[in-house]
């Protein structure tokens, strides 16, 4: 997998980047804008070649039918600001298509035609076998941004020996699919402390080292006070803290203490001296309402993308890099 940094960028050339571009945008203003910042310097270092980025990415799930609430011009007016205005094109949102989620190999042909190389910069989505990821690698020339680097060199550490104990915290639903990421991170982990649906959803035998809420807020929207005692104690005794997804559903003020709580839990324990990793879209717009993104020894773009890394290893998007000669 090579970087951006090695390909050979000139004057005049249009370079093809997959950005992280789902944030959440209301009145012309980005409600979180550090997926967006994440990208920047891959951009301004192309243009700083003379050359012509064209960002590409997805904003929610469409499913394949144009929405003007989920288009990419909403963004304009960000990189405008961030870049310049016309130094840079921005397609529109990938998933008006369908064959951006089906990996349709034409589709990624198309859209390689818009650049003589192409670089992924969306660390994020590159859990997802989507067209934007490993398709236009089949077609044309193909780098890892300089953040796409920066991730998996931070998430490497956390494969490495770390300082103990090592706790990882998983907030947010879907059971189905991190399962079988918290089934490997058990044989690894200290702690691992389930929040949100996960915990009400586990019904396989409960190892030692996996803790689920004891009680939960009313509605059973949130951690409740004891398992919010239980897991501070855990996190206050770590080195090393690994934390994807909220406690509850924290968009609504009464059911967010237990996510406040924890992050909070977990900035103090980074200012202490211990090693955090936190990450995702939720968790990343839930801690930066709490006014504590800065508070972490590093704030991965990717949920999935980054447990996925961290239970395999490697990514389609990293595989699809590394295939391109």
């Amino acid at each position: 997998m090579k970087s951006v940094s090695e390909a050979n960028i000139t004057a005049g050339q249009r370079v093809l980047v997959r950005c992280d571009l789902d944030v959440p945008v209301a009145h012309r203003e980005v409600q979180e804008k550090y997926r967006l910042e994440a990208s920047l310097e891959t951009l301004r270092y192309i243009i700083s070649k003379g050359a012509f980025p064209v960002i590409i990415g997805h904003i929610g799930s469409p499913g394949g039918k144009a929405d003007e609430r989920l288009s990419t011009k909403n963004l304009t007016f960000f990189f405008d600001e961030a870049l310049g205005a016309g130094k840079y094109e921005l397609l529109e949102n990938l998933r008006f298509n369908r064959g951006e989620e089906e990996n349709d190999l034409q589709y990624a042909k198309q859209l390689s035609v818009n650049g003589t190389i192409y670089v992924n910069e969306s660390f994020a989505t590159s859990h997802r076998k989507h067209a934007s990821i490993v398709g236009i690698p089949e077609w044309i020339p193909s780098y890892a941004g300089l953040r796409f680097l920066k991730e998996i060199e931070t998430l490497n550490i956390l494969l490495d020996d770390v300082k103990r104990l090592f706790v990882i915290v998983i907030g947010g639903a879907k059971l189905e699919s991190k399962l079988p990421v918290v089934n490997k991170f058990l044989k690894r982990a200290d702690f691992i402390l389930l929040g949100g649906k996960l915990g009400m959803e586990w019904k396989e035998e409960i190892p030692f080292n996996l803790v689920v809420p004891k009680d939960y807020a009313p509605e059973n929207k949130d951690i409740g006070s004891q398992t919010i005692a239980e897991y501070s104690e855990i996190i206050n005794r770590a080195g090393t803290i690994l934390w994807a997804g909220p406690m509850g559903a924290y968009e609504q003020p009464e059911y967010s203490l237990g996510t406040a709580q924890i992050a909070s839990a977990i900035a103090k324990k980074t200012k202490e001296g211990a090693f955090t990793v936190i990450g995702g879209g939720d968790t990343i717009t839930a801690v930066n309402s709490y006014a504590l993104l800065d508070k972490f020894s590093f704030v991965s773009t990717g949920g999935g993308a980054m447990l996925q890394y961290l239970a395999e290893k490697t990514l389609p998007g990293i595989e699809a890099l590394n295939k391109r000669k």
